[in-house]
């Protein structure tokens, strides 16, 4: 008989087989999808154990690209006024020593800051001009060093990954760029409530450490609360908790601890002066 002729039949042994292939191919299934879920639960504390300085390499070849497309580029009296205020604020919270601040002043329209892995941290000037005075510049520095002190970043980029680790085996697509979006997905990262109270907390406590008083820690979210319809917003109160209740936060705990309201401090001539320019 011909080729055409010839139909294939299973027999006992060969179903054992296959059906043995598929009881192990389940079991392994399983263990994968159980491991993930092990290792996303316990995330915060094996992510920890990364050094700032494996942060630094990943995170550099991205930076590295937004300086040389001078994305980043800003006046340099505002860039040093930043930097060395955030800088200051660092060493006053017992930073560690391995890790070295590194802030840009970005030239936008975006009322925005951020930090990302490796202790780097991203502040609008537009930010810097709607805040108007030092103290209130402080408390926003102060978040995004409180994110880098907790390992912020670090922690939601691992679990991101995690999850698109999965989604990937699932998905046949296998893990690859088109895949993970490292990029700008790492650097934009998303913190969840618990986290984003958590660096308000420890800004405002900053804040009053330095200058003695909390006054300016609430003004930022005045500005975005009264004009929440302004686009320039989106970026910023997409990843964070909702404005009335972060302000109603910051004025239980000063009223906990007892702290004064004073007079922020206003801006150096020098910083005015680059703001107008």
């Amino acid at each position: 008989p011909g080729m055409a002729d010839y139909v294939h039949t299973v027999d006992a042994d060969e179903q054992a087989k296959i059906a043995s292939f598929l009881r192990w191919f389940a079991i392994g299934s399983l263990l994968f999808i159980a491991a993930i879920i092990v290792l996303f639960v316990t995330a915060d504390r094996w992510l920890r154990l990364i050094s700032i300085e494996s942060e630094r390499r990943f995170i550099e070849p991205y930076i590295n690209l937004l300086v040389e497309s001078d994305i980043v580029e800003s006046d340099p009296v505002l860039q040093t006024y930043v930097g060395d205020l955030a800088r200051d604020m660092h060493v006053q919270l017992g930073g560690e020593p391995e890790l070295e601040l590194r802030v840009f002043v970005v030239e936008g329209e975006m009322i925005n800051a951020f930090a990302t892995l490796g202790g780097y941290i991203f502040v609008f000037d537009s930010l810097i001009e709607a805040v108007e005075d030092e103290n209130s510049l402080a408390m926003v520095l102060g978040h995004e060093i409180a994110h880098v002190h907790h390992r912020d970043p670090l922690l939601g980029t691992g679990r991101a990954m995690l999850i698109q680790l999965a989604l990937s085996t699932f998905s046949g697509n296998g893990l690859d760029p088109n895949t993970v979006n490292v990029g700008s997905d790492v650097i934009l990262n998303q913190y969840s409530r618990e986290q984003e109270l958590a660096a308000d907390e420890l800004a405002l406590q900053l804040v009053h450490e330095r200058y003695e008083h909390v006054g300016g820690t609430t003004r930022l979210f005045e500005i975005i609360r009264s004009d929440l319809e302004d686009v320039q917003f989106a970026e910023f109160l997409s990843t964070h908790p909702a404005t009335d209740a972060r302000i109603e936060r910051i004025e239980a705990l000063t009223a906990e601890y007892g702290w004064p309201v004073g007079e922020p401090t206003p801006y150096p001539d020098a910083v005015l002066e680059a703001l107008r320019d």
